[in-house]
């Protein structure tokens, strides 16, 4: 965390230090003691700076909505996942305890509100007889052109979501994230664990201890509030379309180089570390020509992201990758999630775009419970755009 002094702080505020000590009693600025004097207190910088933003917005209806579009003001209420203070929670349960031992299944019904029904309990209906053509088909394409193709073969996944109980859908959420794992690895939908599905395209003996990291990274991947996957899940939800064009949605956003697709890039820094062998050379040409550092640091984790500490700490050490963190942190920055699939990847010796996958299929989990919390809401999104174009 970077910090600065209480004369700097209230300089940047514009206030006094009596003002700067409130907002510390009410939360809104992070304060550690000075390691060289503890009598004195030290300040977060981003706390600090993210007020004196949001006080130059001012309340003005139209500053504020706009806030909201990048890392802003909420939005929206939701029941589903809680960011703050570093830590991740589903429903008010500890993301990082349940990677330790809960099932993705269970931990997607927790997430869809099911209370004590299991709604993967339900028989899995035979997908249409297209599936395996169609598959073999779209093999070779990129995995949201695959899935967008086969998740209407799975029956039911085309109806309305449009005036149905919630708790009527959870079924078809489960039947669709079943499917939606099959699509992704070119196996038919299961009953199976679906880190086993996974598991089996990929090789993986089922008593591999990997297996449990894939489950694992599925847990922690399943949700994170209202990106923009699942914003897009949750505005095509809201039309009344179906659950299956809402996952298609999420999808579509899913795969930009801005989101999941940074799995991409930090690939290509992996093979750029493997050409040189050299990772501070790597990352002191990419600063020389500006380019990104991917798979680095996350707004929402000032401190670091909890969910590639869990995932980087079941990883057995590996040489490149270790230079490659310490030559970024030297730079104050910190491994995000795309950073540790992409490692998680490399280590279990996983096929290349299987950090991509992880990503998709635990992700679904989270997009069929916005698409549930936005059916119950009942409301459709249509936020207005302010005109800023020629005049007649």
């Amino acid at each position: 965390m970077d910090v600065i002094d209480a004369g700097e702080a209230v300089e940047r505020l514009g206030v006094s230090r009596a003002t700067l000590y409130a907002y510390v009693s009410r939360g809104l600025v992070r304060a550690v003691p000075d390691a060289g004097d503890p009598r004195r207190s030290l300040y977060s910088a981003t706390d600090i700076d993210g007020l004196v933003t949001r006080k130059r917005r001012g309340r003005k209806p139209e500053r504020i909505a706009a806030s909201t579009l990048d890392w802003g003001v909420p939005v929206l209420t939701s029941h589903i996942t809680r960011i703050e203070g570093g830590r991740l929670s589903y429903r008010g349960h500890d993301a990082l305890e349940l990677a330790a031992t809960a099932s993705f299944e269970a931990v997607a019904a927790l997430l869809w509100g099911c209370g004590d029904s299991d709604p993967f309990a339900a028989p899995l209906p035979a997908v249409e007889p297209a599936w395996d053509e169609l598959s073999r088909l779209m093999a070779a394409r990129p995995l949201p052109e695959r899935c967008t193709a086969l998740l209407p073969l799975m029956p039911g996944a085309s109806a309305t979501l449009w005036r149905r109980e919630p708790r009527l859908i959870w079924p078809a959420g489960a039947a669709l994230l079943r499917t939606m794992a099959g699509a992704a690895v070119g196996r038919a939908p299961s009953t199976a664990p679906i880190e086993a599905v996974l598991a089996e395209a990929w090789r993986l003996d089922p008593g591999d201890r990997r297996v449990d990291h894939l489950r694992a990274a599925l847990v922690l991947l399943a949700d994170h509030e209202l990106n923009a996957s699942a914003f897009a899940v949750r505005v095509v939800a809201s039309t009344g379309a179906s659950l299956a064009a809402a996952l298609v949605g999420g999808l579509a956003a899913l795969s930009g180089p801005r989101h999941g697709g940074t799995t991409s890039l930090v690939e290509i820094l992996f093979d750029e570390i493997e050409r040189t062998g050299d990772a501070a050379r790597v990352v002191d040409e990419r600063l020389w020509r500006g380019d990104l550092l991917p798979g680095f640091d996350h707004p929402l984790y000032p401190d670091g992201d909890p969910r590639a500490v869990a995932l980087l700490g079941r990883l057995p050490s590996d040489g490149e990758r270790d230079a490659l963190i310490a030559a970024v942190g030297a730079l104050g920055k910190r491994p995000n999630v795309d950073f540790a699939l992409v490692s998680l990847r490399r280590a279990l010796g996983l096929p290349r775009g299987a950090a991509f996958t992880l990503f998709a299929v635990g992700r679904t989990a989270g997009w069929i419970a916005h698409a549930l919390e936005q059916l119950a809401d009942g409301r459709l999104i249509r936020p207005r755009a302010r005109y800023d174009g020629a005049e007649e």
